[in-house]
């Protein structure tokens, strides 16, 4: 059992919204494919927008809210569209969307995950903020409440990225500076720090047998520490290193950072085409995952890479850049990646080695990114799912299920964003809420 109930519906009746001006911000984000491949993005794009045309028809007041399967990442996808293309309709969709989700805030009970729950909602908000609508006053109910949950202690395996403290740290960042959201990263590294503890020559988490789910169980019956950009330790490192270069790290906290890096590149395996297995665990054999944004080395590499350049760290670049580079490596036929999705599909894996790359100017990397966004086009279904994007839907690989899903981590909104940062030259904040969010430039030493 984790630490954070769900909580009663009233909170949030306060938050409000204002229609603001489209903004356009210069980046040193350019388009990775051109023309023909281009063409064809752009019209995959287009079809899934014209898909969840009809969800922004049905939306109704009880209708999921969240950032992951709901109308928070729905708005995520229709606003940045409509700064793409100047549409002032994909902006108008993103407008209703997000408010059915602040209402959802006042009326449904909600738990406190980034990805699933309420935290995940006020990220969007936030992130939405110069985007779609202006920024709201220094109000911040959501890191209020979630404040008032971490005056409590904390289970020890409640630290991960999806439903745990490190969302929790990531939606803070998004809200800063207000003085709520500080408060409660500074509460967020305190827990980090106690519920963490010193492994293996370094500093890491814990995941106990009694959060795992049966079939993990099975192959690590006494816990494990997980490596997963989604649910381990690397989103931490990212989070640490983020709250660094905001300012808001103690001093007094940087060893934790640096010994959870040196822990995890001392999980790293040596002489093959993969670097880091799933989790580590007393008697359990380290074997490859398929790659991917939440397992596997192209997320840890992003992560990590993400941590150096906040932290302007060039032995941790260079660590994140030789774990990429192997990863590029991999033979496509054997990564058993089947589907399209952004959490652990092709084109989450394009839009992974497009963030390294566009913070590098590493061609392998682009030519990584390239091959795995035309996979994704690749493995679209005409007359199926939304706009032929399938999400694979079976614990049981003897008997595939196959679903239509819309949402972001999954679903076809969160394709359509990554695809969309592979042709426009607008930088995708949005991965921020991935924690892979790597500068582009390596930040003053902090």
């Amino acid at each position: 059992m984790g630490t954070f109930p769900d909580r009663s519906p009233g909170r949030f009746a306060t938050i409000g919204l204002i229609v603001f001006p489209e903004r356009r911000h210069d980046t040193r984000w350019q388009p990775l494919l051109h023309d023909a491949e281009a063409k064809r993005v752009w019209s995959a794009i287009h079809d899934v927008a014209e898909a969840l045309r009809l969800e922004v028809e049905e939306v109704r007041p009880d209708s999921d809210p969240s950032l992951n399967d709901g109308t928070a990442g729905l708005a995520l996808f229709f606003a940045h569209l409509g700064v793409a293309t100047g549409e002032e309709v994909w902006s108008e969709y993103a407008q209703r969307l997000i408010e059915q989700a602040v209402d959802a805030l006042a009326n449904q009970p909600l738990n406190a995950w980034l990805h699933g729950g309420f935290a995940g909602v006020g990220w969007t908000i936030k992130h939405l903020e110069g985007l779609l609508f202006d920024e709201s006053d220094d109000d911040d109910p959501i890191s209020e409440l979630l404040s008032e949950m971490l005056e409590h202690p904390v289970a020890r395996g409640d630290f991960d990225l999806i439903k745990g403290l490190t969302g929790f740290g990531v939606y803070a960042l998004e809200a800063l500076p207000r003085p709520a959201a500080r408060h409660l990263i500074e509460q967020v590294i305190e827990r980090l720090a106690d519920i963490g503890e010193p492994a293996g020559g370094g500093f890491s988490w814990f995941t106990p047998p009694e959060m795992l789910p049966t079939w993990q169980l099975e192959h690590a019956p006494d816990g494990y520490f997980n490596l997963g950009v989604a649910h381990g330790v690397p989103g931490v490192i990212s989070l640490l290193a983020a709250c660094a270069a905001a300012g808001v790290l103690p001093r007094e906290r940087r060893p934790m950072l640096e010994g959870a890096v040196d822990w995890l590149l001392r999980q790293k395996q040596t002489g093959d085409v993969w670097s880091f297995p799933v989790w580590v665990a007393e008697g359990v054999t380290r074997s490859p995952t398929r790659p991917a944004w939440c397992y596997g080395d192209p997320g840890v590499a992003a992560a990590l890479l993400t941590a150096a350049r906040h932290t302007q760290s060039s032995a941790w670049e260079a660590e994140a850049l030789e774990i990429a580079r192997r990863a590029v490596t991999r033979p496509m036929d054997e990564s058993r990646v089947i589907e399209a999705c952004l959490c652990h599909g092709a084109a989450g894996l394009g839009h992974v080695f497009n963030r390294m790359h566009q913070a590098t100017g590493d061609p392998l990397l682009a030519q990584a990114a390239r091959r795995w966004f035309l996979h994704a086009l690749d493995l679209r279904r005409p007359g199926e799912g939304v706009a032929g994007f399938l999400s694979y839907a079976s614990e049981d690989p003897d008997e595939p299920k196959w679903a239509a899903t819309t949402g972001f981590l999954v679903g076809a909104s969160g394709v359509a964003l990554a695809l969309l940062a592979a042709v426009t030259p607008q930088e995708p904040a949005w991965d921020r809420a991935l924690a892979i969010s790597v500068p582009l430039e390596r930040l003053p030493s902090v």
